[in-house]
């Protein structure tokens, strides 16, 4: 599959970068999402840390494991129950084909949750995408003298 972060014209996604840090911080500092206070301070000061000066840093990936895995321990305890779902058909002379996968059913607290933690996953490949160009660019401009 081919990610469209690559192809994207890097001030575009220098810009989508920013936009998304400044969507999921608010959305992952709030109450309904973050639970306590102490939570929401320990969140709020790992995504202040990913600001426009410092976007690029190493720390930055870190940081967001800090939220996410903040965020996985609140998504723990939303989890109503864990139950196997078939992911795929059943074919009449094969039989049944395809996974079983276990699947949260979750608390509404619970898809909010789940919903800022994709919204994360995808600001952590948006970064390291970023990041990988960045260097790339620093590479062929040494390399071409550019």
């Amino acid at each position: 599959m081919k990610n469209i972060f690559h192809t994207m014209p890097l001030e575009e996604l220098c810009a989508r970068s920013l936009e998304k840090i400044k969507n999921v911080s608010g959305a992952a500092t709030s109450a309904e999402i973050a639970g306590t206070s102490e939570r929401q301070n320990a969140i709020r000061r790992a995504m202040d840390s990913i600001s426009e000066e410092r976007l690029l840093c190493q720390n930055g990936s870190a940081e967001l494991d800090l939220v996410m895995s903040i965020l996985d321990c609140e998504l723990d305890q939303e989890t109503q129950e864990i139950v196997p779902v078939f992911h795929g058909r059943n074919d009449p002379e094969e039989g049944a084909i395809g996974t079983v996968v276990n699947e949260r059913v979750l608390t509404p607290r619970g898809e909010q949750i789940a919903q800022c933690l994709g919204n994360l996953r995808i600001l952590c490949e948006m970064l390291q995408v970023l990041q990988h160009r960045f260097a790339a660019e620093r590479i062929v401009n040494r390399r071409f003298g550019g």
